[in-house]
């Protein structure tokens, strides 16, 4: 049964070896794998994550978003909670 390249261990060994050879040393193991997972997604899903990312950008343009500390400063006066140390 031949195996998906997603999940091939030699192949992910060449990839990671590609990415040293040009320049990736400076890579997290979470950026290695986010780029792994990009180049071995379908098309299909590049363009559901890219149309994503256009949704939470126009969303932050649009002001429907607030920085964490603004609604967790607010959420925790709402419930009675203390303030974060």
């Amino acid at each position: 049964m031949p195996i998906e390249r997603g999940n091939d261990l030699r192949a992910f060994k060449g990839f990671i070896d590609k990415q040293l050879a040009h320049g990736g040393n400076g890579l997290s193991l979470d950026e290695a794998l986010d780029r792994w997972e990009y180049e071995n997604s379908s098309p299909e899903e590049r363009e559901q994550a890219i149309q994503a990312i256009r949704r939470g950008f126009a969303e932050i343009q649009a002001g429907m978003v607030r920085p964490f500390e603004d609604f967790d400063r607010a959420f925790r006066r709402k419930q009675g909670l203390p303030p974060r140390a």
